[in-house]
């Protein structure tokens, strides 16, 4: 499933890059086996021209859930340092959404077990909301589930998953101390990529969860998730990743690849994905520990 540049990519990237690059140390039946390599930008803009144009803001995210809930994005503005310089920048933010003081992670649960706001309540066979610990500093978000994730109900557990696990534990992460998800809480059929729609549809469980999680930081995994979390208009993911950016949550997101990208290439060697991953991944848990 390619995706087509953009011959209209920012040169100017909002983000401070905290990698220096340090010393060195892909598919089954799932969804991972089938996303783009992301040298390429996601094609955003044929999903609606008007509403992702480069030069406008992110997308508002309008949404429902069983409550009918409205969600929207707000303008805030914020002094952002960078290496001898300071700039002014728009950052848009999701509004919190209300009629959820006393929600619950199995409220949450029970909400996407009877979502029917998109047509993927037709061909799921188990929702995934996501899994890990409920007051964690970091939550890694991913697109959506694949073929192993929709029949167990739990994110991340096919061989990209796997992938991931080894990762984060190399790095001195315990999974047990993180949260992890997707934006989508049910697998598109024929592992196909997640549409605009059915992500907007899913973004008030998100953020119900984050409401409840509270995290000091978020890493998105891929380029799907990046260009939805922090915005539309952002390079692709082979030239942010690594860096730092506000997002719609308001929660400072680090940019990464997708471990189903990393599992195509066993390569270890200076400058490929799998090295970039190891320099992103210490960074991620040096800025981490410093919380």
């Amino acid at each position: 499933m390619a995706r087509k540049s953009s011959s209209t990519e920012s040169n100017e990237i909002d983000a401070v890059d905290l990698i220096s690059l340090l010393s060195m140390p892909e598919n089954g039946d799932s969804y991972e086996i089938e996303l783009s390599v992301p040298e390429q930008d996601i094609d955003l803009i044929a999903l609606g021209k008007e509403e992702l144009a480069l030069a406008k803001p992110p997308v508002p995210i309008s949404a429902s859930v069983s409550k009918t809930i409205p969600t929207t994005l707000t303008t805030q503005t914020k002094t952002v340092a960078k290496p001898q310089q300071t700039q002014t920048k728009t950052v848009n933010v999701l509004t919190p959404i209300q009629g959820f003081e006393n929600d619950s992670f199995d409220q949450i649960r029970k909400d996407i077990s009877v979502c029917q706001q998109c047509g993927l309540c037709k061909t799921r066979k188990n929702v995934v909301p996501g899994v890990g610990n409920e007051h964690a500093k970091l939550v890694l978000i991913g697109e959506a589930p694949g073929a192993d994730e929709d029949i167990q109900g739990i994110p991340f557990v096919g061989k990209a998953g796997k992938h991931l696990d080894k990762i984060l534990a190399a790095a001195g992460f315990k999974k047990e101390e993180l949260y992890i998800c997707n934006i989508l809480k049910c697998r598109p059929p024929n592992n196909r990529d997640p549409n605009l729609a059915e992500m907007k549809v899913c973004t008030p469980f998100l953020q119900r969860q984050l409401a409840l999680i509270k995290p000091k930081l978020i890493g998105c995994l891929g380029n799907i998730s990046a260009h939805y979390v922090i915005s539309p208009s952002i390079p692709g993911i082979t030239r942010i990743r690594g860096q730092w950016f506000d997002s719609i949550f308001g929660i400072p997101t680090f940019a990464m690849y997708h471990p189903s990208y990393l599992i195509r290439s066993e390569s270890r060697e200076k400058g490929s994905p799998n090295w970039q991953m190891w320099q992103d991944i210490r960074a991620l848990k040096a800025k981490y520990d410093s919380l």
